[in-house]
């Protein structure tokens, strides 16, 4: 699939104009309460960071099933980041972030209390993780993934909702740097999906970075109620604004940590702006140990519809956002069928017995894993009893 790359470029030039020159005193736009999404993540394209590997793409027999069980809404997502794409003007792709870029940055990025030593680190880490960048993880290439599944998805339900992902970032620090590519490729998204489809199927976006670097890596300052003067939250901002300025959602689903290094920045994004519509808690508790206090804390958060810390106050303060906060229901086939079986699967039915009858009454995204395991006889009857209301 091809696109006319000008007039996505003219476009997405117009927009990082207008989002760039906000000067709002908060990022906060109320609206009534939004539905109870129940989205399932669907992986498409390229991962483990290079080209040379790929998701196992699902089949049109697969999407059916999905559909058979009762899935009406799926987010088609990334699991490697973006970093290369073609500028306006020019013909061949060239890297988002180079290793120049990364030797150039100002130790302002870090924040007042940084020292000398703290951006040489710095430096020397993202230096070399941009020598080592795949340039053939192209923009374009991600557009083509998810435009593909989109049509397949449509041809076998034309009542589906789905959300579009914007590519993960390979060098959060300066995120800035990826907002023109990713409105030229929110363009891309939009022109190459049709009006209709767009109007009648496209939810809005999803913001694959699931978390917010902070400490040595950069700052966040929560007297600054527009962005906390985050790169990464200057990034989320400038293409949440595109996506609302169409009329189109957005979401987030960051792994939570009731810390004040991942937590806080979380709860803080979603209790006291509306960048995002929703904001879906990893709880991660079947993925790891020592994690079984996230499950209460993230279903006292949903009821709340706040970002809660350990003490089961939200971050923040007074909620002052109108974003809906919900729990992700987390499985994979390859946990329930390894040595620690039996063990991984009572901590999903810790996710059971804390979420199954908030499905359809508040907000809720599901992970499944890849295709192989998505498509698990085990975790398809999990996710067939999970929406039909059956789960026990």
């Amino acid at each position: 699939m091809k696109f006319i790359k000008a007039i996505a470029l003219a476009a997405a030039a117009a927009l990082s104009a207008g989002v760039l020159s906000s000067c709002s005193n908060d990022s906060l736009r109320p609206h009534d309460p939004l539905p109870a999404m129940k989205t399932l993540f669907i992986y498409a394209g390229y991962r483990y960071e290079t080209t040379d590997a790929k998701y196992v793409e699902y089949s049109d027999e697969d999407l059916q099933k999905l559909k058979d069980i009762g899935v009406t809404e799926v987010c088609i997502a990334y699991g490697t980041p973006v970093v290369s794409y073609t500028p306006e003007g020019a013909t061949e792709p060239q890297m988002i972030v180079t290793e120049e870029d990364v030797n150039n940055m100002s130790p302002e990025l870090l924040g007042p209390d940084k020292t000398e030593s703290d951006i040489s680190n710095l430096k020397t880490i993202y230096a070399e993780r941009a020598r080592g960048l795949d340039s053939g993880l192209t923009i374009e290439s991600y557009a083509d993934f998810a435009l593909e599944l989109m049509e397949r998805l449509i041809a076998l339900d034309p009542e589906i909702k789905i959300w579009y992902s914007f590519p993960d970032i390979s060098i959060p620090i300066l995120s800035q740097m990826y907002i023109e590519p990713f409105l030229q490729y929110y363009e891309m998204m939009k022109s190459g999906t049709g009006e209709e489809i767009w109007n009648n199927n496209i939810q809005g976006f999803y913001w694959c970075r699931e978390d917010i670097p902070t400490g040595s890596y950069d700052n966040f300052d929560t007297e600054n109620l527009v962005d906390f003067d985050n790169e990464m939250v200057k990034a989320m901002k400038a293409c949440a604004d595109a996506v609302h300025d169409d009329g189109k959602l957005t979401f987030w689903c960051p792994y939570y940590r009731p810390t004040a290094s991942v937590g806080m920045p979380i709860g803080f994004i979603a209790n006291l702006t509306d960048i995002f519509d929703y904001v879906i808690l990893q709880p991660n508790h079947v993925f790891n140990d020592g994690l079984e206090n996230n499950i209460e804390i993230i279903k006292e958060s949903t009821l709340q519809n706040s970002v809660l810390n350990q003490s089961m106050v939200a971050y923040g303060g007074e909620k002052k956002s109108s974003t809906m906060v919900g729990p992700e229901i987390e499985m994979q086939a390859e946990d329930f069928n390894g040595t620690n079986g039996e063990e991984i699967l009572s901590r999903y039915q810790d996710y059971v017995d804390a979420y199954s009858d908030m499905v359809g009454e508040y907000p809720m995204a599901f992970y499944c894993g890849s295709r192989p395991s998505l498509m698990d006889d085990r975790v398809l009857g999990f996710l067939e009893d999970l929406l039909s209301g059956s789960a026990e």
